[in-house]
This record gives C-alpha cells, sequence and structure tokens, in this order.
C-alpha cells in the first residue's frame, strides 16, 4: 500500500465526495476478556490514553472529510457549528460495555469541537454560549444486542459456535498451536494462571499489552519479543475466527451484518432529498476483519488480516464522477491506529473507485438485513416475526410489545372479574350450606382483612 497516497491524489481531482461512512474501533481500555467459545465479553474500562486516541481521530475525520480545503471535503456539508440533519450516529452497546460509547463521544468532539459561535441571544438581548466554550452536542444512538443485532451479530448464535469450534479443529489450528508450544511455556510466568493455550490468544495478548501499556514494573520485567509473539498469535486466532473461506460465510457474520447499516447510509446519503452526509459508526474490532474478507480487500492487502489497532477508522466514501462519467462511486480508505494517515485500498478485485450499483449488487448476496434473518443464519428462532430491517424492527418491537402490554393486562383484569365472581357465588353456596353449623364456627380475634383490595 505504499503508492496508496499517490492514487489519492492522482484521483480526487475528478470526484466530488458526497458523503461518507466511517467505521471507527474504539480507544484504548483496560483487560477485555471473551470467552474463546462464544465471545462473551467481560467488564473493562476506558482510559483516558483511549479517549485522547478516539479525540485525535475524530481531529483527523474533521480535517479530511469537514475542512473546505482538503481534496476529500464533503460538499456543502456545515464545518462550523453542527447541524444534526447531516450527521448520524450509531453505537455499539454490547460487549466492552461503555469504553465504545466513551470513544464515540471523544471522537465527535474532535469532529466538531467547542466554538464560541454556539450561542444564542435571549430577548433581554443577553448572550449565553454554550458549556466548555461553546461544546456541541451530537446525538448518538446506542444499538443493544438484545433489540438489534446489527452491530453485534457475532455472540449468542449457535451457527457462528460451531464455525469456531470448526477452526479449532482444523489442521491449520493444531500445527499452528504445535509450533507456539515454546512460547507458552515461557509466558506463563507473565499471565498469572491464565490458559496458555491457542485458543486463549486473544485473552493473553490482550492482558498482556494491557499491562504493557499501563503497568510500568510489568513492562521493565516483559521480555521485549513475548508481546510481538503474543500479537502474531492473536492475529491468527481472531482471523481465523472472524473470517470464512466463502464470501457469505457464517465466519463474516460481524461484517454481513455491518453491511446492512453500510448500504442503508448509503442509500440515504446518495438520495438528493436526504440532507444526511457523513454516519459514524462507533464498534470493536470484529467487523472490520470480517468486512476485509467479505469485500475481499485481504486479496489485494493481506496485511489486513489482523486485528486493527485502537482507534482505527474504515472509511467509505460515496463520490460523483466528473463529466462524461456522472455516476456515483465508492472509494474504500483505512487508517490503522493512531499512527500514519488513510490508504486507499479496493474491493472485489477491482484496482480503482467502485460504482455504487456494482458495489450494491455484489454486497447484497451476502447481507444479513434483520433480525430474522440473522436468527435464521445462526440457527436460532427469531423474537420477531417480521421482514423489517435492524432499525425499523426496534420501532416494531416496541410498538407491538405495548400493544402486548395492553391486551395482557386487560385479558388479565377479565380473568381475575370471572374469578372473583366465581369466588363470591362459591362462597355464599358454602355460606348456605354451613349456616346451621355456627356453634361450631370459631371466630378468630381481631378484624377481618379483605384479599381484594
Amino acid at each position: 500500500m505504499a503508492d496508496a497516497s499517490d492514487l489519492d491524489a492522482a484521483a480526487v481531482a475528478d470526484s466530488q465526495v458526497l458523503g461518507v461512512i466511517v467505521i471507527a474501533r474504539n480507544g484504548d481500555r483496560v483487560e477485555y476478556y471473551q470467552d474463546p467459545k462464544t465471545y462473551e465479553g467481560g467488564v473493562t474500562e476506558t482510559t483516558a490514553l483511549g479517549e485522547v486516541e478516539s479525540h485525535q481521530l475524530g481531529s483527523v475525520l474533521r480535517s479530511e472529510y469537514l475542512s473546505p480545503t482538503s481534496p476529500s471535503y464533503i460538499d456543502g456539508m456545515r464545518s462550523d457549528l453542527v447541524d444534526n440533519s447531516e450527521i448520524k450516529v450509531r453505537v455499539k452497546n454490547g460487549g466492552e460495555g461503555t469504553v465504545i460509547f466513551d470513544s464515540a463521544i471523544a471522537l465527535l468532539q474532535g469532529l466538531y469541537p467547542p466554538n464560541p459561535k454556539n450561542k444564542i441571544v435571549l430577548a433581554n438581548d443577553s448572550v449565553v454560549t454554550a458549556p466548555l466554550g461553546g461544546y456541541q452536542y451530537v446525538p448518538v444512538e446506542t444499538v443493544e444486542p438484545s433489540n438489534d443485532r446489527s452491530l453485534e451479530s457475532w455472540t449468542d448464535c449457535p451457527a457462528f459456535e460451531k464455525h469456531i469450534s470448526e477452526f479449532y479443529a482444523s489442521d491449520e489450528f493444531k500445527a499452528k498451536e504445535k509450533d507456539a508450544q515454546p512460547f507458552f511455556n515461557s509466558v506463563k510466568d507473565f499471565v498469572f494462571g491464565r490458559p496458555t493455550t491457542l485458543e486463549n490468544a486473544w485473552n493473553l495478548y490482550d492482558y498482556i499489552n494491557s499491562e504493557l501499556t499501563h503497568n510500568k514494573t510489568y513492562a521493565y520485567r516483559l521480555p521485549p519479543t513475548l508481546v510481538e509473539t503474543a500479537r502474531g498469535l492473536a492475529d491468527f486466532h481472531e482471523n481465523g475466527v472472524f473470517s470464512d473461506k466463502q464470501s457469505g460465510g457464517i465466519g463474516n457474520i460481524a461484517g454481513r451484518t455491518m453491511l446492512h447499516t453500510v448500504l442503508k447510509a448509503l442509500e440515504r446519503v446518495a438520495f438528493n432529498d436526504d440532507p444526511l452526509q457523513f454516519m459514524l459508526v462507533e464498534t470493536g474490532y470484529q467487523p472490520f476483519i470480517s468486512l476485509f474478507h467479505e469485500l475481499e480487500i485481504v486479496k489485494e492487502h493481506p496485511e489486513l488480516q489482523a486485528i486493527p489497532d485502537f482507534a482505527s477508522a474504515f472509511a467509505i466514501e460515496l463520490r460523483r464522477g466528473s463529466p462524461p462519467d456522472v455516476r456515483d462511486f465508492l472509494r474504500f480508505r483505512f487508517k490503522n491506529g493512531t499512527g500514519g494517515g488513510f490508504k486507499t485500498v479496493y474491493v472485489y478485485g477491482r484496482h480503482a473507485d467502485i460504482p455504487l450499483t456494482e458495489f450494491i449488487y455484489k454486497a447484497k448476496g451476502g447481507v444479513i438485513s434483520s433480525n430474522k434473518q440473522w436468527a435464521q443464519v445462526c440457527g436460532g428462532s427469531s423474537f420477531i416475526n417480521s421482514e423489517l430491517g435492524f432499525v425499523d424492527q426496534i420501532t416494531y418491537a416496541a410498538t407491538h410489545q405495548t400493544l402486548y402490554t395492553v391486551a395482557f393486562a386487560f385479558m388479565t383484569f377479565i380473568g381475575l372479574f370471572v374469578l372473583r365472581s366465581v369466588f363470591v357465588r362459591a362462597t355464599k353456596a358454602t355460606g348456605q350450606k354451613i349456616k346451621n353449623l355456627r356453634a361450631k364456627k370459631v371466630r378468630l380475634e381481631g378484624e377481618e382483612v379483605s384479599w381484594w383490595m
């Protein structure tokens, strides 16, 4: 990818950026454990370093896409004060907890920094500036896996767990584990009881990397080659888990559900009457690997078969060609962490920007576009019997849940009313039968209390 910047410079002159979809990874955090078989996550917290990394990414995106002097400036998008009709933000709110949300907020602070113009004049002519010197507030939509599987599709998925098991049982995996035994023997003293196996490669690397970053004593003791080897094994492990030999395979599920969000956003940006021009999707590392495989980017760039660094970004630019070819094209650019700039990458074996219509045609075959489809792919049962898309299903579910709740409450009331009537009748009948037995009746002291309050 050494010549990617030159290719960018040569291409921008004949195309106009209409909008951008940015998929960003969260910034630094403390250790994050993931179950090697199910990928259910543990507890973690963001760090000041992570917030700085994400803020830096936001500043880079601002200079790339919101600066009128940039060759990649989004045509007509406001850059001084945020216009919330032009930007949409979706944040994964599943594994890694609040870390991804914190990263999104920090990124947005860099994308739209405080501006003293963010003020109003009141009727009495007093001027009120927003807090923190004109802080700009951008609405953020958190995506819960319990409602919407588009941003975290790899957990609670039996078919994906089967895919993981098959990867662990493969000859390739067994050979790699055998070769890595010297490393596993030498690293035991630095992981404090954590299983030193290839299945646990992600957790070993994440722990070592986290301690190396935040623990000064640990950093002094750790031999320099161990973290490099741990990273290589984790890359092998995660690439094997979050990829598939076939496009549309279960291994690419993280990217296939992400593609639904991408296509819906492209549809909005391309529509002239829709003001949306910038979509930010804040997520973990998993969709990056899957997307790079699903879109066949790794065929040209095998170095992307690895875990992206913290605060990485994958930008999908919608561009309008210049005459005589005024079609809409897509350009894909990737930035790995805080070091270096964006590099152009190509999808589906092309060595140029791809027409939007061609991309949609090729991508749609692998897209998972609804919770019901996700459940079918995973081998489970859908909790919403609908063909609606992920985002629409949330509204659908909420509306129908309300109707179901009202209906249930009404039927419960009717049922209780009927039971009460039966109880009253039975009580009267019983009282009639025992009225001649008053002498045998025992009366308790104190007032009687009714159950029907």
